[in-house]
């Protein structure tokens, strides 16, 4: 008899089940994991070209609930998510760790109830490829102010994302902070681990005094 807490998971045949397709044209690796669910990995390319997107067919996925009667366990309970209910956690969760996401603001990420690749999402989708490339180029803008506002106000290259400089050599424009010091290697912040520019006195994150004799030879307002 199975001991009591022991999960009995059962084959379960997924090839016949609805199918939706993630497109993208976003230029960084998608990788999202929904834990507590098999299939629970979803990850898609770079998309190098806007003219192909990258894609991923996405079916039903699955959870075990288990059940028991009294000490005995019975046959786990199978929950079924619907391919559809997948593809718009995947896009939700996508786009609210991204910043500067809005309507009309937001990597070119969606999804389509078919099962396609991308030249005929293209070809079928001719309306939609174009509104996400704009929406895209939209971000990127915002991306790259958001650059500009946090180098104005620290002149430090670690508060600029790797998304940000890309967003900037996408839109073709020249930013003194797309020009990175290769002889300066960051150091960590032994109070709050956050990384600091090497020539910081204080930690710009906690406050923490990085060098106390430099420190010490400093003066300031009252």
């Amino acid at each position: 008899m199975p001991r009591r807490g022991a999960m009995q998971v059962f084959p379960i045949d997924l090839e016949n089940e609805d199918k939706c397709t993630m497109v993208s044209m976003v230029p960084f690796l998608i990788s999202e994991f929904k834990p507590g669910i098999y299939p629970g990995r979803f990850v898609i390319n770079p998309c190098l070209n806007p003219m192909k997107p990258e894609t991923l067919v996405v079916g039903t996925s699955v959870h075990f609930i288990a059940q028991y009667n009294g000490d005995d366990e019975l046959p786990s309970h199978v929950v079924k998510t619907t391919s559809k209910d997948i593809a718009m956690c995947i896009v939700k969760d996508y786009m609210s760790g991204q910043m500067d996401v809005n309507t009309d603001c937001h990597p070119a990420l969606t999804w389509v109830a078919d099962k396609l690749t991308g030249k005929e999402f293209v070809e079928k989708y001719p309306k939609l490829h174009l509104e996400l490339q704009k929406k895209q180029l939209a971000w990127f803008v915002k991306l790259v102010q958001r650059a500009d506002n946090d180098w104005n106000r620290y002149k430090n290259h670690l508060v600029v994302s790797e998304n940000q400089k890309f967003a900037a050599r996408a839109l073709g424009v020249e930013k003194e902070w797309l020009i990175s010091n290769s002889t300066e290697v960051p150091v960590k912040c032994i109070a709050c681990l956050s990384r600091c520019d090497p020539n910081a006195i204080i930690c710009m994150n906690c406050r923490h005094i990085l060098k106390p004799e430099e420190y010490k030879k400093l003066t300031f307002a009252a």
